[in-house]
């Protein structure tokens, strides 16, 4: 099990895979999911970049690949090929030891009482998505970027069901003094929700980049032991001559890594705005860290 696996080593994820997709021309508005089917070459190549860049877990393709979103474009019934084309794509880029995880996020849907989904109705659509991967020999799974602590446990239960194992990923952004989700909900809530589910493995992803990231972490450490799971944004974007650009660098990401692994983030990548070079950062950074706990000075010779 990751669980097992993350308690003897550090392991590095990917990057992004949406802002990579637009770069290659991905249009705005159009799914990314939907690339798996027309333009397979461009996906392989993003995920053999990160593993190329030291990735030892890459992610499928797959983040809005549920019939609410999919069907926004006219896709839903087509979701289970997008979902299987995404794991084959993602396979053709694994090395031997690589790692996959099954990317799977919100519905795009609030639950009652603040929109019309009901609970019993959002179980379903997950258990869809799950049933698929799980169909196909995935049993590693990363719910990211939820900010509903309610339908993140829905979407756990579904992986559950079929034995999974999970990441469960949240977002947050600044809010007064502290960080929430869209939601309300803080790090020490979140964390508090899984202190007593051993067998996942807690994260944080996207929001406004790897500084603020390490708030939630260390909120996240007085509640829960970890490990834990990181994958934060290169920043907050911004346009500069039409072009989106984040401001946080490889060498932000190789810098401040470190504190991330001292508040046992065992798993570390990158969301919206990454590349290959802020993963072969950390792949620097996680081979420096682990070389100064093994000197018996502490210090790289």
């Amino acid at each position: 099990m990751l669980c097992d696996l993350l308690k003897e080593r550090v392991l590095v994820f990917d990057g992004a895979m949406g802002t990579r997709l637009q770069q290659l021309g991905l249009p705005p508005g159009h799914p990314p999911e939907e690339w798996n089917l027309s333009h397979p070459e461009a996906v392989l190549a993003v995920h053999r970049s990160y593993v190329d860049g030291g990735s030892d877990v890459i992610q499928t393709n797959t983040f809005g690949g549920n019939r609410f979103r999919l069907g926004r474009h006219g896709l839903a019934g087509r979701f289970k090929e997008i979902l299987e084309s995404a794991v084959a794509i993602a396979w053709q880029a694994c090395h031997s030891g690589t790692l996959l995880a099954a990317s799977i996020g919100p519905l795009g849907e609030f639950l009652e009482p603040f929109g019309d989904l009901k609970e019993e109705d959002a179980l379903e659509a997950f258990r869809e998505v799950v049933r698929v991967f799980a169909g196909i020999g995935v049993r590693l799974f990363h719910l990211e970027t939820f900010s509903s602590l309610r339908e993140a446990l829905l979407a756990l239960e579904a992986v559950e069901e079929v034995g999974g194992e999970a990441i469960v990923s949240f977002t947050f952004e600044p809010r007064g003094e502290g960080m929430v989700t869209l939601m309300g909900e803080t790090p020490a809530r979140v964390a508090q929700a899984f202190r007593e589910k051993p067998h996942v493995i807690l994260g944080a992803n996207c929001g406004t980049g790897i500084r603020e990231a390490l708030r939630i972490f260390e909120a996240y450490a007085r509640e829960h032991p970890g490990p834990f799971s990181a994958k934060p944004n290169a920043g907050v974007p911004r346009v500069d001559q039409g072009t989106v650009v984040y401001n946080e660098t490889p060498e932000d990401f190789f810098t401040l890594a470190p504190r991330f692994f001292e508040l046992n983030v065992r798993l570390i990548g990158g969301c919206c705005g990454t590349h290959e070079g802020h993963i072969a950062a950390l792949r620097r950074a996680r081979d420096l860290w682990l070389a100064e706990k093994s000197s018996p000075h502490g210090k790289r010779e």
